[in-house]
């Protein structure tokens, strides 16, 4: 590959097209290089886009996540974002748009719907999980909002455009998959059924080499979705129904997958990989290929010393499980239990092995008291007791829960900022050598409810952030300019919620007021 400016060096798995006539689109990751590498969606969005014949894709990703940010240019060709006929943006996480809002701004490209005009900047479409939960702010930011999976709905925007041009949006709008403003109707969501026809690339761009996130792997979906439907799972809801890649694809995938892209490590993605019913098989056959692997986060009610001896097996170091309570009472509400001494069980199975221990714990749970979190530190100290003398054998990540739409606990006010920190305080106590406790920042949290809850007035807010320069303290100015009481979203219960007037996930919010009605009734 030639280096180009704003391209990366030696970067492996670029495609270049040079097509006359064809659909431009900038494929545009609101977030810095590393993490566009580590996002399968964009790998397979870059991939699928530039399989169709009359379409050049090319990608844009941050220079950072806040100051000023200087014009984006292309990392294939260093063309101007503005030049392109679509930007197409897929938004995993809340605070994406403070980023998507920076770039668009900084290529001269108002972030605001109604202040473009269709003739002189490019469509700008958005998608993924956080738009097709809450489109409310992304239809203030995007002329088109894609509500379900990409594959059902992407190839179908693009022949669109290249067909009717400037037509396409109106004959889109506001069927299955396809959100504007003024839709009288909510929108559905669109499911790609069968994963074994569906899209997945084998090649992946990478810098081989540079530390990205997975490391040197080829990244591969196992399955989609996740039966256990946590009530604060906003990815299980989203991801609706589970669905399953063959043994057959799989092996398929990962046999052309490692060979392109000159890697022997896959990284496996799934909200909860052993759900696979031939999860063990997979990994047995990886091990018979000489290959290593990497799982995230694995759960806890699913793994045997089997499973662990196998993990140890693809080279896996870190064993994480996310708990997110230790209270049996808690976790009744939050629909999710693993106790203590499933994960004692875990952690000694995973210590004989020389692996690490890595949990995730959440604060502001209904119901939750200081006594619960004293409770915790307790169990914590009894684990760190029987831990090896190793640096960091149990890594505790704390997080507030962040409530978000279409989930039970829709409903639920964001801990208070003082109730968290004084939690974390006592959870800190706990660290010792073998022990380690990293909380989010509370003020990080509180940015993705308001975000996560918003409204129209949400995306004037965000355009506003961004032009501040999008650093998190700059929230809060931005809502001062702007009058916006930040914390009327996030500390609830909200009379309106404009989500569920704009698209259908496949389940009514009737289930959704019940499951939460059963949440509170387990507390009493």
């Amino acid at each position: 590959m030639t280096q180009r400016q704003g391209s990366k060096p030696r970067e492996h798995g670029v495609v270049v097209k040079r097509c006359r006539g064809c659909l431009r689109v900038a494929l545009l990751y609101p977030a810095v290089y590393s993490a566009a590498v580590a996002s399968l969606a964009y790998q397979n969005l870059y991939y699928m886009l530039n399989s169709l014949d009359y379409v050049q894709a090319e990608r844009f990703v941050a220079a950072s996540m806040a100051g000023e940010e200087p014009p984006p240019q292309s990392l294939e060709t260093g063309t101007h974002l503005n030049r392109f006929d679509l930007v197409l943006v897929p938004v995993s996480y809340e605070l994406d748009y403070v980023t998507m809002a920076r770039m668009l701004e900084a290529a001269g490209i108002p972030a605001l719907r109604r202040e473009r005009r269709r003739k002189e900047h490019p469509l700008v479409v958005v998608g993924g999980p956080v738009p097709s939960m809450n489109p409310a702010v992304a239809l203030e930011l995007a002329d088109l909002v894609l509500v379900g999976e990409a594959e059902e709905t992407v190839p179908r925007l693009a022949e669109q455009l290249y067909t009717d041009g400037g037509e396409a949006v109106e004959e889109l709008a506001c069927s299955r998959g396809f959100l504007v403003p003024g839709c009288s109707e909510p929108v559905e969501k669109a499911v790609t059924w069968n994963l074994d026809e569906a899209f997945h690339s084998t090649l992946q761009f990478r810098v081989p080499g540079s530390g990205e996130p997975w490391g040197e792997a080829y990244i591969v979906e196992v399955s989609r979705g996740c039966p256990h439907m946590c009530r604060f799972c906003m990815e299980a809801h989203f991801l609706l129904p589970i669905r399953h890649r063959s043994l057959w694809r799989l092996q398929q995938l990962i046999g052309q997958g490692v060979e392109a892209n000159r890697v022997r490590r896959v990284a496996f993605y799934a909200l909860s990989f052993f759900d696979h019913p031939s999860a063990d098989k997979l990994l047995e056959w990886v091990i018979g290929e000489g290959l290593e692997a990497t799982i995230g986060s694995l759960r806890a009610d699913l793994l045997t010393e089997n499973r662990i001896e196998l993990l140890n097996a693809v080279g896996q170091r870190v064993v994480t499980v996310a708990p997110e309570t230790l209270s049996p009472r808690l976790c009744r509400a939050i629909g999710k239990c693993i106790m203590m001494d499933r994960v004692e069980e875990i952690a000694e199975w995973a210590w004989r092995r020389r692996m690490h221990i890595k949990l995730y714990l959440m604060l502001g749970l209904p119901g939750e008291t200081d006594s619960d979190v004293e409770d915790y530190a307790e169990q914590l100290r009894r684990l760190s007791r029987r831990a090896p003398p190793a640096r960091d054998a149990i890594r505790v990540t704390v997080n507030p829960l962040v409530p978000k739409p279409w989930t039970p606990l829709q409903y639920l006010p964001l801990i208070d900022r003082k109730a968290y920190e004084r939690r974390v305080r006592i959870l800190r106590r706990t660290q010792s050598k073998v022990l380690s406790i990293d909380a989010l920042s509370y003020r990080y949290a509180y940015a993705q409810a308001v975000i996560a809850r918003g409204d129209g007035r949400v995306a004037e807010l965000v355009a506003e952030w961004a032009r501040l320069g999008g650093r998190l303290g700059q929230l809060w100015t931005a809502a001062r300019r702007l009058g916006v009481d930040l914390d009327s979203y996030t500390h609830g219960p909200q009379a309106e919620r404009p989500w569920e007037h704009l698209v259908k996930p496949g389940y009514p919010s009737a289930a959704l007021r019940a499951s939460y009605q059963a949440a509170l009734a387990q507390l009493r």
